[in-house]
């Protein structure tokens, strides 16, 4: 029987833990009070796996507090960044090495996202040949604008809505007709908050198959936190299928966190005790994920921990 965990920010830092009913009774009540600088505590100790239900609920309430005239350093700087550049990395350019044969012009559109192109290049190369070589035909941008939910999950909503009104003028002016994204924050706000521009949006997942040559070895996998629990239900059974049908065994771990989690950039300490705790899960001989920020926080904090465990994405226990 898998254990059953508390959500992330509970399991490790329940002093400043919001439950649902607080939250929801706090935007009820949001007229009658303003939050101080000390609620930031409370406020911003989400990782906003979307586990509880009231992600949403707990960004508007972020919202609110910088409303209130509430300050956190640096946090205007970023805002600027993102507003100017379009991502959260101005000095970083897109680091994937993009396979040959890609074509310039399609009506299909793999969309890599900030933290794939910059921080886990290898990831988006590997889920790219993949596509490439099961004939799945697609085009890239050579400068992606970011889906804005880094920032949205700080509470800053409006430069997140400006971000997604330039998103949807070039998807419109290169006449995309769908939409592959690598990673599920992406996924998640497409599917949302595009549903207007007649898109359609699918995961690269949607175009997984067993293994052509046989696999062998023990396999847990981290899943992806806001596909599961919000916007693809049923995608953990199907990666786990693809694995077994593959030849691969799949060792039964905990669901939780990896702590890669939206507004990770807010809460560091918290987010590092959460990627510490989920080390310990992992057993066999790959852990695998399907998420650039599963990958990154597995890959460093598995070296930090020494875990056994090989690391490597879907699409290279695959290939």
């Amino acid at each position: 029987m898998t254990l059953k965990r508390k959500y992330p920010t509970q399991e490790v830092n329940p002093t400043n833990f919001l439950t649902n009913e607080e939250v929801l009774n706090l935007l009820e009540t949001k007229h009658t009070y303003k939050f101080k600088q000390k609620d930031f505590h409370k406020l911003y100790n989400c990782v906003h796996c979307r586990e509880c239900g009231t992600s949403d609920e707990r960004i508007l309430l972020k919202q609110k507090f910088l409303k209130d005239g509430n300050k956190i350093e640096g946090l205007e700087e970023v805002k600027k960044i993102y507003e100017k550049y379009g991502t959260p990395y101005k000095d970083s350019k897109n680091r994937i090495k993009f396979p040959n044969g890609i074509p310039t012009k399609s009506d299909t559109l793999l969309y890599f996202g900030c933290f794939t192109s910059v921080k886990n290049p290898r990831y988006g190369e590997n889920v790219a040949n993949y596509l490439l070589k099961h004939n799945v035909e697609y085009t890239i941008l050579n400068k992606e604008i970011c889906c804005g939910y880094p920032i949205l999950v700080t509470g800053i909503i409006d430069t997140y809505y400006k971000l997604v009104e330039r998103n949807k003028k070039i998807f419109k002016e290169r006449g995309f007709k769908r939409i592959i994204t690598v990673c599920p924050s992406c996924y998640m706000v497409f599917k949302k908050h595009y549903s207007d521009t007649g898109i359609k949006i699918d995961y690269f997942t949607d175009y997984l198959k067993p293994a052509s040559n046989r696999k062998s070895g023990d396999v847990c996998i981290q899943h992806a936190c806001p596909l599961v629990y919000d916007c693809k239900p049923g995608i953990d059974k199907q990666i786990e299928n693809i694995l077994k049908k593959s030849g691969y065994r799949v060792i039964d771990i905990p669901y939780f966190c990896c702590g890669g989690g939206g507004g990770m950039q807010l809460i560091e300490d918290t987010i590092e005790k959460i990627a510490k705790l989920r080390m310990g899960d992992y057993r066999g001989n790959f852990t695998t994920y399907y998420c650039p920020d599963c990958g990154w926080f597995i890959k460093f904090f598995g070296r930090k921990l020494k875990i056994k465990p090989k690391p490597k994405d879907i699409c290279e226990l695959l290939l």
